[in-house]
């Protein structure tokens, strides 16, 4: 029998949330800005592209969360040749390195967007369907792909972040 709510996903998701944010919040400004090579982001970059994903997928796609949340993750300028402003987050903003505390809070109201959606969903409306308008032509996604491409996502950063932090002798995620 399937279960009627989202619970087991949010639950695992929650916790790998608490991961990133524990792993991150005492963090000093030379720390966030380690990476695995000159030309590769830096943990905040990172933690920032994480947060931001996160609305953007949520709010500009699935219409959930508000725009104030999604407004804090847009950026006046960016150091990114070529990325049109509208694309641009608080990663593509080199010269703004973000604080420990800016990134939690980032994460925090990402956070709470995906887990409010996900504590309202059932399983039965992973199915509803979404089109994206891309310069490349329409995309056709639901509620489910969405999901699993964000928390994939957000997984993926996450161990990048741990591998550069331990890799520096700094705690990492604690999984």
């Amino acid at each position: 029998m399937a279960p009627d709510t989202l619970e087991p996903l949010r639950e695992g998701w929650g916790r790998h949330q608490r991961l990133l944010v524990a792993a991150l919040a005492d963090l000093r400004p030379e720390q966030l800005g380690l990476r695995t090579a000159p030309h590769m982001w830096a943990v905040w970059q990172l933690a920032a592209h994480v947060a931001g994903s996160r609305v953007h997928w949520f709010h500009d796609v699935l219409g959930e969360g508000d725009a104030a949340t999604r407004d804090m993750f847009r950026v006046s300028a960016t150091t990114v040749p070529d990325l049109p402003l509208e694309d641009a987050g608080w990663e593509d903003q080199e010269d703004r390195p973000r604080t420990a505390d800016e990134l939690v809070d980032g994460l925090a109201r990402s956070w709470t967007v995906v887990d409010d959606s996900l504590g309202r969903w059932t399983p039965d409306d992973l199915t509803v369907a979404f089109t994206r308008i891309r310069p490349t032509g329409t995309q056709n996604v639901t509620r489910g792909w969405v999901i699993w491409h964000v928390a994939e996502h957000d997984v993926h950063h996450g161990g990048e972040i741990s591998q550069i932090l331990g890799s520096h002798g700094v705690p990492a995620l604690d999984l």
